[in-house]
This record gives structure tokens, C-alpha cells and sequence, in this order.
């Protein structure tokens, strides 16, 4: 049986109707941000109304929130792609995704907090928020006038890396619920425009896939896609710095190269056998993305995002 035969629909949210998503799926539903009170038993209520049986997460927003109530939502009889509150932690926390990777044997970018660095400080460094999204907060610093003016911009509850030049890939790693890691695609980030891939390229890079391997199977209760980020300064190994628990942005590069990793997720949850392979994927497909545009009628226009003063991101 075909698990992507399986009848049922798509329901996406978001929290405004201006969401390209919501009219891509059969069903789209706005609901309160994510961590507000309102937001969890507002998804729940989605999912006793459309008879929903899985939640993937696709951003950051609402990873720890999903997992600290994950219970709540198999009691209704809906799974949630996600894993315990405390590896969530991991992932979501840089100076625990440091330490984690330090102790299953991965190179990991020395990750420092923002005291330790003015103690001890260096040029070039990497700064990112202790618990970013989407790139937003990071970049390179090359002097102290940079600091400061990055700092009096995003605030400075920041983490400070070595800056590592060199290639810079994104793995993307099937996790069962039984630990065993079935899929792991490396794919070469070639332009990146606001934390977003926008070219891309699979390789097919042993050493890449064994540490995709290693990182997932030492994540205990995460089941699902998990998607890591390193860098490789020539010659040297590939160094990680990033761990998401979730669908990637440039997921779409992975599953046009052969790695069908909704089939996988529908397949475990349906108790069906994953047929996902280690190693096969197609290398050096080309991913060349282009905006593209939606266009619906707007039922109340003042209360689109942006109707007062126009947003920028």
C-alpha cells in the first residue's frame, strides 16, 4: 500500500489569512501566535474539528510548546512529530547543541556566551541569539563598533562563535521512533537569502552521512525529520553549529533527490514499514529557486499584516 494513497487532507495554519500556505492546503486556519495562552488549546481544537492524527511543526516558534504538551494531544488522538521537552532543549539551546556535539565525538564551532567572549574577545566571530530563527540576529563581527551596533539592534541575549569559512551544508536526517536513522541527504548551500536556502546542491559525501547517522541516533524520543547545519573550512572536517528538530526550508531539494520524507513520516505513523534506504538519494541535483505569487480576494483588508504600515523582513 502506497502510504501517500491514504485519503485525508491538509490543514495548515498561520497566524493571519495572508499566508501563501493556507491556500496551498485543502484546509487553512488562523490561529492565535505561537506562545501565547490561546495557541495550544486553539490547535487542539483544530484537530478534534478536522479529526486530525498528525502535527508536523515546521518552525521554531512552537517546538517547545508542542513538546511540553505533546501528552494532551495523543489523548485526543492526534501524534505530534516532535520529541521530549528536554531534547527539544538541545536543539533549541546553542551552548546545549555545543556541548551535545562535543559528547558524541562531532566537531562542533566553539560556541561562547556573550560574557566569556568580552573577557577574551577576537575578530573575526559569528554572533547569532542564544535561541534564534531564520538567520535573524546573526552575522559576522569584525570589530568591537560592530558588536555594539549589532547588539544595540537585536539586543544582547547573543552566543558568540569562532567564524569558520569553508562550504556549508544542511543535512537532512529521518529519525524512527525507534532511533534508528534511516535517511540522512547532505545538500551544499550555495546562496542563502534570510536563513533560506535559494540554490542548492545534494552530495554525496560519506563522511557527512556517518555523522548525520551518529547525530540522530544519540537524540532520544525525537521521531520524524530533523535537519542539522555544519560547515567544512578546506581541508578540514565539517564542523556543526546547528541542530532543528523539523522540516528544513529547503527540505524540497531532499525529496525531489529521492528522499521522500513525508512518505516516511505518513508511513510510521500509519504502523507501516519505512522504506526509506541510508545512502539513496540522487547527488548533485541543482536546486534554483524564484519567487512565485499567490492570489486570492481579500475578504477584510484592514486586517491584513501591513495594511496601517507596510512590513519589512
Amino acid at each position: 500500500m502506497d502510504a501517500l494513497a491514504v485519503v485525508g487532507k491538509l490543514v495548515a495554519t498561520d497566524m493571519n489569512a495572508a499566508s501563501a500556505a493556507l491556500h496551498a492546503a485543502d484546509v487553512g486556519e488562523v490561529v492565535p501566535p505561537a506562545g501565547t495562552v490561546h495557541y495550544i488549546p486553539a490547535l487542539q481544537e483544530l484537530c478534534v474539528k478536522h479529526g486530525i492524527g498528525l502535527l508536523i511543526p515546521l518552525t521554531d516558534l512552537d517546538l517547545r510548546s508542542l513538546a511540553r504538551h505533546r501528552e494532551r494531544f495523543q489523548a485526543i488522538g492526534c501524534e505530534v512529530m516532535i520529541g521530549s521537552p528536554q531534547t527539544i532543549m538541545t536543539c533549541r539551546d546553542k551552548t546545549r547543541t555545543c556541548r551535545f556535539l562535543q559528547q558524541i565525538g562531532l566537531p562542533a564551532i566553539r560556541t561562547l556566551t556573550l560574557g566569556q567572549f568580552r573577557a577574551r574577545p577576537f575578530f573575526p566571530c559569528f554572533i547569532k541569539p542564544v535561541r534564534g530563527s531564520a538567520s535573524v540576529g546573526t552575522g559576522v563581527i569584525h570589530s568591537e563598533a560592530e558588536l555594539n551596533a549589532h547588539l544595540a539592534t537585536f539586543g544582547d541575549l547573543m552566543l558568540v562563535q569562532d567564524y569558520v569559512p569553508g562550504a556549508e551544508y544542511t543535512l537532512d536526517i529521518y529519525r524512527t521512533r525507534d532511533g534508528q536513522v534511516r535517511c540522512v541527504v547532505p545538500r551544499q548551500r550555495l546562496l542563502v537569502r534570510a536563513g533560506e536556502v535559494e540554490k542548492g546542491l545534494t552530495v554525496h559525501d560519506t563522511e557527512l552521512i556517518e555523522a548525520g547517522r551518529k547525530l540522530g541516533e544519540n537524540l532520544p524520543e525525537l521521531w520524524g525529520v530533523i535537519n542539522a547545519q555544519c560547515r567544512r573550512p578546506p581541508g578540514g572536517r565539517a564542523h556543526f553549529f546547528e541542530i532543528n528538530p523539523r522540516f528544513g526550508g529547503g527540505a524540497p531539494l531532499a525529496i525531489a533527490a529521492g528522499a521522500d520524507l513525508p512518505r516516511y513520516v505518513l508511513q510510521e505513523r500509519l504502523g507501516m514499514e519505512v522504506t526509506a534506504e541510508l545512502g539513496k538519494f540522487k547527488p548533485n541535483l541543482l536546486m534554483m529557486r524564484y519567487d512565485s505569487a499567490v492570489y486570492v480576494e481579500a475578504q477584510n483588508p484592514q486586517e491584513l499584516p501591513g495594511f496601517d504600515t507596510p512590513r519589512v523582513r
